[in-house]
């Protein structure tokens, strides 16, 4: 098993299966009840709240560290978005969720403590609408919010040698050595794998129910889930290494299948539309991850072009590539503009950059995947104070891109300000997980001059925040 499965494992085992504009839908959202068990009910917990979020952290920190995750700011922003719209009409939503686009092409997701939810490129890949991939992401969704982990592992507090303690345990272990965590996951879970098996169906036909709700609420279209689900079971007839493991941890029936359809067509017609934006993201995952799969024929034409040109970039055929951007991609669509202004800077034509973008910043205030590229261009035109301005737009969170910070750092260098300097390298290592590296930055950056006294109490909440965390091991 490779690192990023192994590491992924054991949110495998816990957890099975750009704001859109669409129009909503017109759904019966009065869905009768299908007598399921109610299992994301209140329940006591060995791991409290706050530690379910840490433990979260450390493992999106960890797959950072590691290079498991695309760290593309335009495609962290699109499935951030696309899974804020979800969540905002998920029950039990009120802790923070966190999205992450993974590099392996195996089709499979996972969610895991403290709302982290990761989706595979192969799964992205797979999937031939926005409404299919959400439902995916509502599917995981639903597994955060009815509590299905924190409840295993309360299942397994009465057996003796799987004990929920053991499996945190090997939780944290795999954060840091995933050969090891893998190992004692595996050993816990294979003395109550048929006590397990029983409540992983139940909490399956759980998180479609609710993920469907979900689905719908948010104005996507139902159908996704059976119409993947679908799908699944005819990957899984080829049994195939990509599928094997998906359905290993996501039990798929023929009834689970039907079901799913059934409820979907009880929820009305479906009549918003999809987000082109699924379609741009889907492409350009594509070839961040060098897929064997080419762009389908039945994507729109500007979509190919797109493809094509985000190829010749990768190849480094910068001329080549700007020349057909200049003439095939639009500076009003949001992806199209971004690849344009990027090749734009490629061959120093900075105003040309600035051009392009300066329009989608006034729509998209703070949109990080469009102020790095025009702090570049500004930058590179010797426009210190204007760069400044746009990077200083963008709120950043947990999810910010470790791209951002390397562009205010070395920003903060130029305009002198080392205090900054210092402070966006320990952003950057608190976000895999560097914490000691965090430490000594956060505090040179307070003892320069260059910033005010919210500024400061900011880097003493860091501090005070990660002064008991351990040093990550890589």
């Amino acid at each position: 098993m490779n690192k990023i499965k192994t590491l992924l494992f054991y949110g495998l085992l816990t957890a099975s299966l750009l704001s859109a504009t669409a129009v909503k839908a017109d759904l019966n959202l009065e869905l009768p009840d299908f007598n399921l068990p109610q299992l994301g009910g209140h329940t006591g917990s060995i791991v409290s709240s706050i530690k379910e979020r840490e433990t979260g952290l450390d493992v999106l920190r960890s797959l950072r560290s590691r290079g498991h995750l695309i760290e593309d700011p335009e495609v962290n922003l699109w499935i951030r978005s696309l899974g804020n719209r979800l969540t905002a009409h998920a029950p039990n939503s009120s802790n923070p969720f966190y999205f992450a686009v993974a590099k392996s092409t195996d089709i499979n997701a996972f969610a895991t403590l403290g709302g982290v939810i990761v989706v595979n490129s192969g799964l992205i890949l797979n999937t031939s609408s926005e409404s299919e991939l959400a439902a995916v992401l509502s599917h995981e969704i639903a597994h955060i919010t009815q509590r299905h982990i924190p409840r295993m592992i309360e299942r397994a507090k009465g057996n003796k040698l799987a004990t929920g303690a053991a499996l945190l345990a090997g939780m944290l272990a795999a954060t840091k050595n995933p050969e090891a965590g893998s190992a004692i996951i595996n050993a816990t879970l294979a003395t109550s794998a048929h006590q397990q098996l029983s409540f992983g169906r139940e909490a399956e036909s759980e998180a479609d129910r609710v993920g469907l709700r979900i689905l719908a609420s948010a104005g996507l279209n139902p159908k996704g889930m059976p119409t993947f689900l679908q799908k699944l079971e005819e990957y899984g007839d080829s049994n195939t290494a990509e599928i094997r493991e998906f359905l290993q941890n996501h039990p798929l029936t023929i009834k689970r299948v039907s079901d799913t359809s059934i409820r979907a067509s009880q929820l009305g017609v479906f009549k918003g539309r999809e987000n082109m934006s699924y379609v741009y993201m889907r492409e350009k995952v594509r070839v961040l991850i060098n897929a064997n799969a080419h762009t389908p024929l039945s994507v729109p034409q500007q979509i190919k072009n797109y493809s094509k040109i985000l190829h010749l970039k990768k190849q480094g055929a910068f001329q080549q590539a700007f020349n057909l951007a200049s003439k095939q991609l639009s500076g009003t669509k949001i992806s199209e503009a971004i690849l344009l202004a990027e090749l734009a800077i490629k061959q120093r034509r900075f105003n040309k950059a600035i051009s392009v973008l300066a329009p989608l910043s006034k729509i998209y205030p703070g949109n990080e995947s469009i102020a790095i590229p025009m702090s570049q261009a500004y930058i590179s035109l010797g426009q210190i104070d204007s760069a400044w301005k746009i990077l200083n737009e963008v709120h950043t969170s947990e999810q910010t891109s470790l791209e951002f910070f390397e562009a205010l750092q070395e920003l903060s260098r130029l305009k002198g300000n080392l205090s900054y300097a210092y402070r966006a390298v320990a952003e950057r290592n608190i976000r895999t997980g560097h914490y000691k590296a965090a430490r000594i930055q956060l505090t040179k950056a307070m003892k320069l001059p260059g910033s005010n006294v919210n500024e400061l109490e900011e880097m003493r909440q860091m501090l005070d925040q990660i002064k008991n965390k351990k040093i990550k091991q890589n």
